[in-house]
């Protein structure tokens, strides 16, 4: 009976440790208490965020790209949040058994490419293995660099409410 009393109380006791302990852990973004992040990943430890402010499920209201650690932002575009006409564009394609979904901004002379990409790997009878990739596609001139994120990327809903622009087929 003794030893059946302290298993009780063990099993008791470990439900008052907080459930926090068992959660998920939180989402990394460089975006603040008040924004959305429509795309966010990590890239070699450093974060990934395009956030939004102020948007409705019709508008995606003033966005901000970021790319750095919390302790150290390394790029943002634009300077301070902006709406997003005339600055970013989202585009998609289809390919078969997946696609594309991008959202570019330019920032001088480059451009960047946030994407998540669904592709078929699978043609024969057996299933599909569909692969996912999200990441970030640096433009400058004609060299092209694509940075993949360590786990995936996605794109938030939101980001469908901006201006498109027809999809770019970019060389590997």
């Amino acid at each position: 009976m003794k030893k059946l009393l302290i298993s009780f109380s063990v099993l008791a006791g470990s439900m008052l440790i907080p459930h926090a302990a068992f959660a998920a852990a939180p989402e990394k973004t460089l975006c603040t208490a008040g924004e959305t992040p429509l795309f966010q990943c990590t890239i070699k430890g450093k974060q990934v965020s395009l956030c939004s402010s102020g948007g409705s499920k019709d508008d995606a209201g003033k966005l901000q790209y970021r790319f750095g650690t919390p302790q150290k932002i390394e790029l943002s575009y634009p300077d301070t949040p902006q709406p997003a006409n005339g600055k970013f564009f989202k585009s998609e394609t289809g390919y078969s058994g997946g696609g594309e979904e991008r959202v570019r901004f330019k920032n001088g002379d480059y451009d960047y490419f946030l994407f998540e990409r669904t592709v078929r790997t699978g043609f024969g009878n057996g299933p599909n293995n569909p692969e996912f990739s999200a990441g970030v596609i640096t433009r400058h001139g004609k060299s092209v660099t694509t940075r993949l994120c360590s786990q995936d990327g996605a794109m938030k809903p939101a980001s469908r409410t901006l201006p498109e622009e027809e999809f770019e087929y970019l060389p590997d």
